[in-house]
């Protein structure tokens, strides 16, 4: 099995370089890179950047070179064990690097036409005069004096003289190109959005589209020595090959429906690897005709933890399972054949044996180690937060504890679970049970606690359980004895409560925290114990619970389950966006094993008192808010990729997506259908009038789509011609609106879009967002810093100083149309308070992409993005604090 010193988080990964069968390198997201000596076997962390990483390049097992985000070049010159950062001259995006077979010469190219060369292994980089400003997105060295470049809008760009100059090669094409491949400066190929594959035998005087067989994006690319042999890859999975030339093209299956973003083969095709969406490496022995996942990230929020030996089980949302077999150092993602939430995990100590319990009273069963789970029949339909298996001399007996004061228990492996009688109605969190009572000789001795400070106590296995007074009203979320007369509890507000009595009276305890707590351990000993809570908070004792102190912690993200080994003196702790941190052995210091992330978010929308509010994404994200509470996950009927989100009023949406996904809900998200678009073209944009009746959606190849019945129909739309990828579509009415694209695009209607009209924008750059006010005036933003403004219907539109050249995805504005917000990537945001007039360049400090923007007032903005960013600025402030939408254990149920 396949392991890694720190498994690939949720990350992209973006690029995979290969020198032989054994050695490889692959980068992504936040940094990522990376290594495998032994044909992937292992893979190993490199580096110490956060930058998100897009592109990598050997010359031979110690040179080789790195090129991201924000002008990032790295180069090593000891096979990776050293990153050296070098200066680029840039701060634009790099998304291609490629040096000649020497390692002397190469390129590396990004936003904005961006080319930057290095004649000397990559120490110095020097600009390089691009024709234009057009996006360029990938790069390949012939040798030191020819190259190739490609970008948007079909740009293809080559030079035969060392980057001296650089020359328009372009074919008919006008799509996005992703990928170029070539094997001289007379060979080459391109690939592209919507299945575009470009071919050149003349050094790019003249280009033929080849058949792919596919609408898909394609984004990898890779050809034999000799042109022969061509392998390509991307979007939900896509492979494929040709063994001539690239005159004939056919399926591949890869195994996964993730997007597969580069690929790369030895000369002989003996050996590839692939890489892609949520940390996925995939590799191939048979020239890509098989593949075998190696590594394939975690992305979904952890919220139980349970280990025995050396095996470590975690699970969490979506029926998310991860397995360690040793210690918690290597991780590996696991199927349950469930999607509801699992909040709880046992393993046994014979390590095969296990029970996770979760939502709508869920239990599942493994009896191979975890590699088969069956569902198990409960008495129940309320949520399960915790189980607890203990053994004895009397035989093996589980507890299940969850919402409205359930308890279950199982005398024979869950085979039948039998409801037992609980003091209270409040949600019960957490059960632990100690062995039998060694004073007594009565039955095991066990608590639960739960919602509004419930302490529930047994002495006999739980055939009674009665109360216990608690010095609080906070939810209590864990509990954790370490015999019979000690515990200790942990709750919201930092509360941490202590016995030493059997419970008789329980005290508070000083945390050093006003974090909610979610859990706490002890080993064996029960002298060394700690407790984990919100923004990776972490408290510790070593003197069983006397005192407590904050530990350092390497995250900020909510840490929500603990296990300690009762045999020794280390922990593992879970949390948000599949994180594991496990301890060394002084427990004192916290290792990340796999890193924190979230699905991208795209689309938002926002009610105009903020109460209410959607925000959708990758995998088929859906978030809601509901009366200014906390943001919730919605399971949908899709996993593609949703890109925003429209919704007349509260209990009605619709939301538009990767392949023609259109989905729609009734009732809040509680539900959602799948409405037929007629269409496998990604649909980028809907807008829906407050009928919750008339609607269009807008995608790729400028289609436009329309609904008079609330989505029962969607029916294409009259278009002047077909053209280029539609962003974004916004209407001031029934009958007044517009849609924004590539190069400048903007289309506009009077007729509820049985016409539309091109207006002169003034501009090539990429439109993205769209921002209507009224059947007169509207608002543009795209790449390049561009934002642009009509108050005559569209017969003019002017072009405003936004003080940046960043790229900007999505404009709004304040009902009243003074105040005014737009951002996009590398965390820009620019805003107006007078109308237009004038704007202001900032930030929010996380560093991310940001992708849609909704403005409430001067004192109220929110904002989604990258890595599942919720943000929003309070009255008053500057920052723009993260808002958590992971299941928590709560009384505010969704």
């Amino acid at each position: 099995m396949t392991s890694c010193g720190i498994t690939p988080r949720s990350v992209n990964m973006q690029g995979v370089h290969l020198l032989d069968t054994l050695t490889a390198w692959a980068v992504g997201d936040g940094g990522m890179i990376l290594a495998t000596a032994d044909g992937g076997a292992h893979w190993v962390a490199q580096g110490h950047t956060e930058k998100d990483l897009r592109a990598v390049c050997f010359a031979d097992p110690e040179r080789g070179w790195i090129a991201g985000r924000d002008g990032t070049v790295l180069r090593t010159v000891d096979g990776g064990r050293s990153w050296l950062t070098a200066d680029s001259g840039t701060s634009h995006n790099l998304y291609g690097v490629s040096f000649a077979p020497s390692g002397l010469v190469g390129w590396a190219v990004g936003d904005n036409g961006t080319i930057i060369g290095s004649v000397d292994g990559g120490r110095s980089w020097q600009p390089q005069t691009a024709p234009d400003r057009v996006h360029l997105t990938r790069c390949h060295a012939v040798d030191e004096q020819v190259a190739w470049a490609v970008g948007k809008h079909g740009r293809i760009l080559v030079t035969t003289d060392g980057g001296a100059t650089w020359s328009v090669r372009d074919g008919d094409s006008t799509v996005d190109l992703r990928g170029v491949f070539a094997v001289s400066a007379e060979v080459g190929w391109a690939v592209g959005r919507t299945g575009t594959i470009l071919a050149t035998r003349d050094g790019g005087r003249s280009w033929s589209a080849r058949p792919s067989g596919t609408e898909l994006d394609i984004y990898g690319l890779w050809a034999s020595p000799d042109g022969t042999v061509l392998r390509a890859s991307g979007d939900n999975g896509l492979l494929i090959g040709s063994e001539d030339g690239g005159a004939g093209w056919a399926a591949l299956s890869s195994g996964t429906g993730k997007d597969v973003v580069s690929l790369v083969f030895t000369p002989d095709l003996r050996s590839g690897w692939a890489v892609g969406d949520d940390g996925l490496i995939l590799n191939s022995l048979d020239g890509g005709r098989s593949w075998q996942p190696q590594l394939d990230g975690m992305f979904q929020d952890l919220l139980g933890i349970h280990g025995a030996g050396s095996s470590r089980w975690a699970v969490g949302a979506r029926g998310t399972l991860a397995v360690s077999r040793d210690a918690g150092a290597g991780w590996q993602a696991r199927e349950t054949g469930v999607r509801e939430i699992l909040w709880d995990v046992r393993l046994l100590d014979d390590e095969r044996h296990g029970w996770a319990v979760g939502a709508r009273g869920t239990v599942l069963s493994t009896e191979d180690g975890g590699t088969t789970w069956t569902p198990q029949q409960a008495p129940t339909q309320h949520d399960l937060f915790a189980v607890h298996f203990s053994t004895t001399e009397a035989g093996r007996r589980a507890w299940a504890v969850g919402a409205r004061g359930t308890v279950l228990t199982t005398e024979d492996d869950g085979t039948t679970w039998t409801p037992q009688q609980a003091p209270t109605q409040h949600d019960l969190f957490a059960v632990h049970f100690t062995g039998a009572d060694t004073a007594t000789g009565s039955g095991r001795r066990g608590w639960a606690v739960g919602a509004r400070g419930t302490i529930l106590t047994t002495e006999d296995d739980g055939t009674t359980w009665t109360s216990q007074p608690a010095p609080t009203q906070d939810d209590l979320t864990d509990i954790h004895p370490i015999d019979g007369t000690r515990a200790f509890a942990v709750g919201h507000g930092g509360t941490l409560l202590a016995t030493r009595d059997g419970g008789a009276g329980w005290s508070r305890c000083a945390s050093g925290t006003e974090a909610a707590l979610w859990a706490v351990a002890f080993t064996g000993t029960g002298e060394r114990g700690w407790a984990v809570g919100d923004s990776g908070t972490i408290v510790a004792t070593e003197d069983g619970g006397l005192h407590w102190s904050a530990q350092e912690s390497p995250v900020g993200v909510d840490l929500k389950q603990l296990w300690a080994d009762p045999a020794g003196g280390e922990a593992c702790a879970v949390g948000d966006g599949g994180l594991i941190l496990t301890t060394e052995q002084d427990g004192k210091s916290w290792t990340v094993r796999v890193a924190p992330t979230g699905k991208n978010l795209y689309g938002l929308l926002m009610s105009e008192d903020g109460s209410e509010g959607w925000a959708v994404g990758d995998g088929g994200t859906v978030l809601v808010t509901r009366d200014g509470g906390p943001w919730h996950r919605r399971s949908g009927e899709s996993t593609a990729n949703l890109y925003t989100i429209a919704a007349p009023d509260a209990d009605r949406a619709w939301a538009v997506g990767r392949g023609g996904t259109i989905v729609a809900t009734a009732d809040a998200g509680a539900s959602w259908s799948v409405q037929p678009s007629g269409t496998e073209r990604d649909l980028m944009s809907v807008d829906v009038l407050p009928d919750g009746r008339n609607g269009w959606a807008v995608g790729d190849q400028a289609t436009i789509l329309a609904t008079r019945d609330g989505g029962a129909h969607w029916l294409a739309q009259q278009m002047p011609a077909a053209g280029p990828p539609l962003w974004a579509v916004r209407f001031a009415d029934a009958q007044t609106g517009w849609a924004v694209g590539a190069g400048g695009t903007v289309l506009a209607t009077v007729d509820g879009g049985l016409t539309w009209l091109p207006q002169h924008s003034g501009t090539d750059d990429d439109l993205l967002g769209l921002h209507v006010v009224d059947a007169r005036t509207c608002w543009a933003a795209g790449d390049n810093g561009t934002v642009l403004s009509t108050r005559d219907g569209g017969r003019s539109w002017q072009r405003h100083d936004t003080g940046s050249t960043l790229n900007l995805a999505a404009v709004h504005f304040s009902a009243d149309a003074l105040v005014g917000c737009a951002v996009g990537r590398s965390d820009i945001v620019v805003t107006t308070t007078d109308g237009g007039r004038t704007w202001q360049v900032g930030s929010t400090g996380t560093g991310m992409t940001l992708w849609d923007v909704r403005v409430l007032s001067a004192r109220q903005v929110w904002i989604v993005g990258d890595e599942g960013a919720v943000l929003s600025r309070p009255e008053g402030s500057t920052a723009w604090p993260w808002h958590r939408h992971s299941p928590r254990k709560t009384t505010a149920r969704p």
